[in-house]
């Protein structure tokens, strides 16, 4: 009996170790999948496993595993509950929380992200991941606030229920061709990917027709394999295209590669595997540069900085060149991926490096005066809390095409984007200076530093004595009210270097020529009638007042106090009045536009303005001779003061300048 234990009890110990070992197979054979980017078959396999795992440790790096493969598919709500469970593990808090905040960014939730990323400091202080994640949060809340002149919108003609990405565009002058990738049904293969465990992507072709509309995305055919083809680049005019295939081979491992096919009687014919790196090696997303003697690709290869980085290759004599790192002003720690080269060779890419908005942001490259990449995120609206990518910008206009699955799209969907030409407009009506009336039927005159010219007429009735004009960019104007009856309204103002469309309202408040105007601040020496500095500092803008009114004729009158004879008030100011008028034409004010008048003090100041400081003189008070002399002696000083006054009145608008 105690044999028969025995043997049961080795057979036993036997059955587990071979359970064990087949156990551990299992899970290596699940880990080479999730390390070989397979994360729709990793999930499988790591949850058929789970259930024959008993090790604590080992199931929580499983879960940890499984909540990677969910984040990297993009199920950010299976992903959330693997890692909130990790969260609580020791060896796992840290990466999980860190999981656990980009996911909240992933949804636009940026402030719980900060707090996520807060415990984590608390657990490891000074963590830089933690650091930079609280800092693009930060930032990218404060993106989203700023002003933007692009628009975008969904290319919905072109997406569908799948996945639709990477756009490359044949410029046809009005008759474009744009090629993508899809996931979508029509998609050739059957199988599925184990990747995202979806159809393998296509290539698919729509096109402007005559009509101006975009026709139905058709596969292209002499392209497409059962496998995945994507990613393309229309290069030459049309004549070349470029794109990544995965083609399997069996008992080969294969990685993608970049193809190249010519265009032969209209359909993309031959394609050739460049054979950029060996065929163990993955790479993929090819762009091309303008000259066509670089391709730049993004790819996971020893001597890079982590990830997958930008690399490129050069043309030479014989063939293409040993691929070369686009070096840290590109690549990172992170994913740099999806490049694109303008034709002005701006460079463009996506990246997951800091800052980022979450997932993979687009940023913009250009070199510096060195010749040195200088890059930064693009920001909204091209960057977004989700996955931006793919980007397509035409050769010559503000316009193009991108990838996004952002909120409100519930796979990668093509999102098209254009910057509008700046508008600038002039707006504004003309109102009497006294009653805040509208006047109608103002002539405005717009000048335009380039020479042009316009003329407008307001109308109470049309357009409730609005005038209105549309502004070239970079261009100084200046504009004239004129009505008859009324000094002329002028104003100036400039659209250069605005960088958003912008309307210029003005409100022209034109004064009446029919009545007295007293110029203020005008002052002499007692006794005495030359123009003080300060005087003449005034008088300047009745000068100006004077250049802008042309054809006005004006009187230029001086009033006396109540002191002194009649004789010698008059005298004085006369030479007052002549004073004023020789500074007027010392400023190239023509004689004959200025007439000089003293009054003496017989036309005492009739008060049409109140002043608080002198309530004994309420409007309508004439400061005459006789009530002057009724005011106790300290009030009569201020009477004095107001009837000592130089006046302005118009007496015509029609002066005819000299011909001599």
């Amino acid at each position: 009996m105690k044999i028969l234990n025995y043997i049961f009890l080795v057979s036993l110990f036997v059955v587990v170790a071979l359970s064990a070992s087949a156990q551990e197979k299992r899970i290596k054979k699940a880990d080479e999948i999730f390390e070989a980017g397979e994360y729709f078959r990793a999930i499988t396999e790591y949850n058929s496993v789970m259930k024959k795992v008993e090790n604590k440790s080992q199931k929580n790096e499983i879960y940890f595993k499984i909540g990677e493969c969910y984040y990297m598919i993009g199920d950010y709500k299976k992903a959330r509950s693997n890692f909130k469970r990790t969260a609580k593990v020791d060896d796992f808090e840290v990466p999980s929380k860190v999981r656990l905040a980009e996911i909240e960014i992933q949804e636009g939730n940026f402030e719980d992200a900060v707090a996520f990323y807060n415990e984590v400091l608390q657990i490891a202080p000074g963590d830089s991941i933690a650091l930079k994640g609280i800092e693009s949060a930060n930032l990218a809340i404060q993106w989203m606030t700023e002003p933007t002149r692009y628009k975008i919108d969904k290319a919905k003609q072109f997406n569908s229920k799948r996945n639709d990405f990477c756009p490359s565009v044949d410029e046809k002058s009005g008759y474009d061709h744009v090629y993508f990738s899809s996931t979508r049904d029509e998609a050739k293969g059957k199988k599925k990917s184990g990747i995202t465990g979806e159809k393998f992507s296509d290539i698919f072709v729509t096109k402007l027709d005559r009509k101006q509309e975009w026709t139905d995305a058709v596969p292209v055919d002499s392209l497409d394999t059962e496998f995945d083809e994507g990613t393309p680049c229309v290069f030459d005019e049309g004549r070349k295209f470029y794109y990544t295939s995965c083609r399997a081979e069996k008992g080969k491992k294969v990685g993608c590669q970049i193809y190249e096919a010519m265009k032969v009687e209209g359909e993309w014919m031959n394609p050739v595997n460049l054979k950029i790196v060996p065929d163990s090696v993955s790479i993929g997303h090819p762009a091309v540069s303008p000259d066509g003697n670089t391709i730049f690709f993004s790819a996971r290869m020893q001597g890079g900085f982590g990830g997958a980085d930008i690399w490129y290759v050069e043309r030479g004599g014989d063939g293409w060149s040993k691929p070369k790192n686009m070096g840290p002003a590109i690549n990172s720690a992170g994913d740099e991926l999806f490049p694109f080269m303008r034709a002005d060779e701006t460079f463009f890419y996506s990246s997951t490096k800091h800052p980022t908005m979450g997932g993979l942001d687009i940023f913009i490259a250009k070199k510096n005066e060195k010749g040195r990449w200088e890059s930064e995120n693009m920001k909204p609206p091209f960057s977004s809390n989700g996955n931006d990518f793919g980007i397509y910008y035409y050769s010559d206009e503000d316009k193009g095409f991108f990838t996004s699955d952002r909120k409100g799209s519930k796979q990668e969907d093509i999102y098209w984007f254009v910057k509008p030409p700046l508008e600038f407009k002039l707006t504004g009506l003309a109102k009497d200076k006294d009653n805040g009336q509208i006047i109608d039927s103002c002539v405005v005159m717009l000048f335009g530093s380039d020479g042009s010219v316009f003329r407008d007429t307001t109308s109470v009735e049309g357009t409730e004595g609005k005038f209105d004009f549309k502004l070239k960019p970079k261009t100084d104007y200046v504009f004239v009210v004129t009505k008859d009856g009324y000094f002329n309204g002028k104003s100036r103002f400039t659209t250069d270097s605005l960088e958003f469309d912008k309307t210029f309202d003005y409100e022209i408040q034109l004064e009446s020529f029919n009545k007295t105007f007293e110029i203020p601040n005008i002052e002499f020496e007692f006794g005495r009638w030359d123009l003080t500095e300060p005087s003449k500092h005034n008088l300047d803008s009745i000068v100006r007042i004077m250049i802008d009114n042309p054809y006005l004729i004006i009187e230029m009158s001086a009033h006396t106090d109540m002191i002194g004879t009649d004789e010698a008030n008059n005298e004085l100011s006369q030479k007052r009045a002549n004073s004023v008028t020789s500074y007027f034409l010392s400023k190239g004010i023509p004689e004959g536009r200025v007439i000089a008048k003293g009054y003496g003090k017989t036309r005492p100041k009739v008060i049409t303005t109140p002043d608080p400081r002198y309530s004994f003189l309420p409007v309508g008070t004439v400061l005459s001779e006789d009530f002057v002399k009724s005011l106790p002696p300290e009030q009569q000083v201020v009477a004095n003061q107001q009837n000592r006054r130089i006046e302005l009145k118009v007496i015509s608008n029609d002066y005819v300048p000299s011909l001599d």
